[in-house]
């Protein structure tokens, strides 16, 4: 705008004309006339006011490039280095440092310097802050610039480099101290009250980044965590390890998990707080069934003024926050996990119901699994005491054998105090009498119970006192009732579970002494159901794989499907070849996680609309390593591993990430690659202008074999190309 442009929108905006010249004016008007010295004046004003417009957009500009610049970083040196090189190129001073908080060493490290001046400064530069103008800004939680009149501050001293310029933004979050940015210059008076929205500005979009990294990682991590708990099989252990998930989550102070089994909450805990955890323990189960049946986490951010939770005692007041999570499994409550004192912050967060709850929901699918894998122990070493005791039984020389054979295995399987067993003959003779443990000094048989369940036929039970009770099971065939076995068992354990079906077993299996063909059947029918629970398991954990794969196909629409097709094809290479079941197995499960790792992989990246330049493609090359970090934890998967990591290898060592060539590529990972890039080709990507035909695709596979692919799993792949079924279901 020039000068005559700016006196005439200056004259426009007072609501008069402009005037050329002062001789046009009358005397009147020329004595109120503005001089011209008013005029330039106002017009500097004005081009200083342009100036400022000016600067301010060029700065929204650089902002609004930052933000590009952020949105696929997840790294914290990185995003710190892009903010301190955007600050220090737009502010021209001599140094900026962006800083992370040490609470240990109540000090700000540097992640990231530049400028002139920044030689001098040692990367992880320690800053520690106390009455200089860093520890003023940080207790005021504003941004403050060094003022030469204030003489208490000194100006900044790093090494033999003096600043007398000086501003320091604290980077508050949540009102916990994350880090600073520091901005110095040698010059005096470098920096002004106008630079600090800008710089503001700037340190919000670093610490929103710096919080949506620190979610990836615990998103990350909960994924780590959470998929080590299917190698976890005992349901103490199992609940003792989500505490500790939780907790370290969390970053909180005690965390209980707690599971109803039977009639009693089972409870394991990660953090000290006794007096807590006694008043949870004895809390009205009403309390604990509430939480369990909830539909959503629940934030309390004072348990002592909430009615739900004032009846609980608490160590210290640091525990007062809570936050309470259902473990469900289909709508049915299987536990909760109540997580107290968060470290830092006023009380938890949304988004830490929403982690706890994902973790609730893998603890959920463990639990059922522990439960299930418990079952299945439990009817395996009774299937076991029972063919000892079938062996015994058919051993025995005489029926007091026998009895001495089936009064030990009652007494090992249900765990009781005493155990005895009284056989009869048709003219009410006693046969057989045994007792245990063996060296009772002296004892009797409870003829009362004995003879009513002989009667009856039907098993009884009897209350001794508080502390004991008695369980009689007639021993009987369709002929006539031989007997009775009694076992005398603690209240605790008698109220909380009647073993009725595993005596009733047992009976039926010790039976077999008067009619053998019994033992035959109760066996065969046992060993059925235990190898149909082992298949359905090993079933359910394929289908789960399977779920979750199917999970991430559906987050990147580009590849729909993709991983049934290529686990079809691969299972298919694999049985041509001859591989065993056992590799057979690791090839599918290989191939139905192969793409796990891009969980880890940002949205903007995995579903970008188009090709992918040099370092997205840099980024999107780690999935095959963060896949083999999620399943390395789990044991039942360290088969897949070589699928997993390598399936991007190639023939002449140009893969990634570890360049193998030849064979050294795992054998699985080869066949495994031919028939991705096969799936790939033939289907729609966006980084290629359109898809190949099946024979176009051979045709490439046989182009590419020595360079890019094992000339023998092509080979093979030509043979079966005819084939190929899409349509059919996937094999085991």
């Amino acid at each position: 705008m020039t000068e005559i442009n700016l006196l005439t929108h200056q004259a426009k905006l007072a609501g008069k004309p402009a005037i050329a010249s002062a001789s046009d004016a009358s005397p009147l008007e020329q004595s109120a006339l503005p001089s011209v010295a008013d005029y330039e004046k106002q017009i500097r004003e004005l081009n200083r006011a342009l100036a400022n417009e000016r600067s301010q957009n060029q700065r929204l500009h650089e902002i609004s490039e930052y933000d590009r610049q952020l949105e696929n970083v997840i790294e914290q040196p990185v995003s710190a280095q892009i903010t301190a090189a955007m600050l220090q190129r737009n502010l021209d001073c001599g140094m900026v440092s962006v800083m992370v908080h040490s609470p240990t060493e109540q000090a700000l490290v540097a992640l990231a310097t530049t400028g002139p001046n920044a030689a001098s400064i040692p990367p992880n530069c320690r800053h520690f802050y106390s009455n200089e103008l860093t520890g003023r800004a940080i207790r005021a939680h504003k941004t403050l610039i060094r003022q030469p009149n204030i003489k208490e501050i000194r100006p900044l001293e790093i090494g033999s480099q003096i600043f007398h310029s000086e501003m320091f933004v604290p980077l508050i979050f949540n009102g916990q101290l994350e880090g600073g940015i520091l901005l110095a210059d040698p010059a005096e008076n470098k920096f002004d009250a106008l630079d600090i929205p800008f710089v503001e500005i700037i340190s919000a979009h670093l610490l929103d980044n710096w919080d949506q990294s620190r979610y990836n990682q615990e998103l990350t991590a909960l994924s780590r965590e959470a998929a080590s708990l299917s190698a976890i099989s005992e349901a103490n252990n199992l609940l003792t390890r989500i505490a500790e998930i939780a907790r370290s989550i969390l970053n909180n102070h005690f965390v209980l998990v707690a599971s109803f089994d039977q009639h009693d909450w089972q409870m394991r805990t990660s953090g000290k707080a006794p007096y807590l955890f006694q008043s949870i323990r004895t809390s009205p189960l009403q309390f604990l069934s509430e939480i369990s049946r909830a539909t959503d986490p629940i934030r309390i951010r004072d348990t002592r003024r909430d009615p739900r939770t004032a009846h609980l005692t608490l160590d210290r007041s640091e525990l007062r926050t809570m936050l309470a999570c259902p473990i469900q499994n289909n709508g049915e409550p299987l536990g909760l996990i109540l997580a107290f004192g968060k470290k830092t912050g006023a009380g938890f967060t949304e988004r830490e119901g929403f982690l706890m709850n994902l973790l609730a929901i893998h603890a959920a699918t463990a639990l059922e699994r522990c439960l299930l894998d418990q079952e299945v122990r439990s009817m395996l070493r009774t299937t076991q005491l029972l063919n000892d005791l079938s062996l015994r039984i058919t051993e025995a020389e005489d029926l007091n054998t026998a009895a001495q054979a089936i009064a030990r295995t009652a007494f090992r399987i249900f765990q009781a105090e005493t155990c005895g067993l009284v056989l009869y003959s048709e003219d009410k003779r006693v046969e057989a009498s045994v007792h245990f443990p063996l060296n009772s000094d002296s004892y009797d048989h409870p003829l009362e119970i004995i003879q009513e369940v002989m009667d009856t036929r039907q098993i009884a039970y009897q209350v001794i006192d508080q502390q004991y009770s008695l369980i009689a099971i007639p021993i009987q065939t369709q002929r006539r009732c031989y007997g009775a076995l009694w076992l005398s068992m603690t209240n605790d354990n008698s109220s909380s579970h009647r073993p009725v079906d595993e005596i009733r077993i047992l009976i039926n299996q010790s039976s077999v002494a008067l009619e053998r063909s019994i033992l035959l059947s109760e066996t065969r029918q046992q060993a059925s159901e235990i190898s149909r629970a082992y298949t359905q398991l090993d079933l359910s954990y394929d289908q789960t794989l399977l779920a979750l794969t199917k999970a991430l196909d559906a987050r990147d629409h580009e590849t729909e499907l993709h991983t049934l097709r290529v686990t079809r094809i691969a299972l298919t290479i694999g049985r041509q070849i001859g591989l065993p079941s056992a590799d057979l197995k690791a090839l599918k499960r290989g191939a139905i996680l192969h793409d796990i790792g891009k969980v880890g992989i940002s949205d903007t990246i995995l579903l970008k609309k188009g090709a992918l330049d040099s370092a997205e493609w840099e980024i999107m090359r780690r999935h095959s390593l963060i896949g083999g970090q999620i399943i390395q934890v789990v044991t039942e998967l360290h088969d897949a591993l070589p699928v997993v990591v390598n399936h991007h290898e190639r023939w002449d060592g140009s893969g990634y990430p570890h360049g193998l060539r030849a064979e050294e590529i795992p054998l699985l990972a080869r066949i495994f690659a031919v028939a991705d890039v096969y799936d790939a080709l033939t289907n729609d990507r966006p980084y290629r202008p359109q898809k190949y035909t099946p024979e176009e695709a051979l045709n490439y596979l046989q182009s590419q074999a020595e360079i890019l692919f094992d000339p023998k799993i092509v080979r093979i792949f030509t043979r079966i190309f005819p084939q190929l079924n899409f349509t059919e279901p996937l094999e085991e």
